[in-house]
């Protein structure tokens, strides 16, 4: 330790009289600076802290109250894609909508799911006040002769792969 002073001061022995004074003036400079930093931040902490509520500046409350209040959803425009879809698919869009306004679900209390660790509830479905709706399952199967020569298209396909 003795020697880092006696090195520091060896230094500064070693400086002219105008590199001490450019030394101390950098120092001084810098404080300086920080120090009007740190003025201006105060400040601008006062400018915020008292100032009284200003009516020009943007009322979340407010603009999100408008927002409930005046938002009316556009309506939809469906390609010929979306339609066919819409067409095809087990539960419509309108009828979700529909559906959406329904308070909640009734249980069938008397059902016991096989596992007691689980608790599954089962949704009765008669006194819910919904209507099940009536799904028709279709299901094509392929022909025969087809099916054969499908099957003979794969092992063709596993013997070319094979060689």
């Amino acid at each position: 330790m003795r020697e880092i002073f006696r090195d520091l001061f060896g230094f500064i022995y070693s400086l002219n009289l105008g590199d001490l004074f450019f030394y101390i003036a950098t120092f001084l400079v810098i404080i300086l600076f920080i120090y009007v930093i740190y003025l201006l931040k105060c400040s601008e902490q006062e400018d915020n802290m008292g100032e009284p509520y200003n009516d020009d500046i943007l009322n979340l409350l407010e603009v999100t109250k408008q927002i409930e209040e005046e938002y009316k959803p556009g309506k939809i425009e469906l390609t010929g894609y979306e339609e066919e879809q819409e067409k095809s698919a087990i539960i419509s869009y309108d009828e979700l909508i529909q559906t959406k306004e329904r308070p909640s679900l009734n249980y069938d209390d008397e059902y016991v799911f096989e596992e007691p660790e689980l608790d599954v509830k089962k949704i009765d479905l008669a006194h819910n006040g919904t209507k099940v709706p009536e799904t028709k399952i279709e299901v094509r199967l392929m022909s025969y002769e087809k099916e054969e020569a499908f099957l003979e298209a794969l092992k063709q396909l596993q013997r070319d792969l094979a060689n």
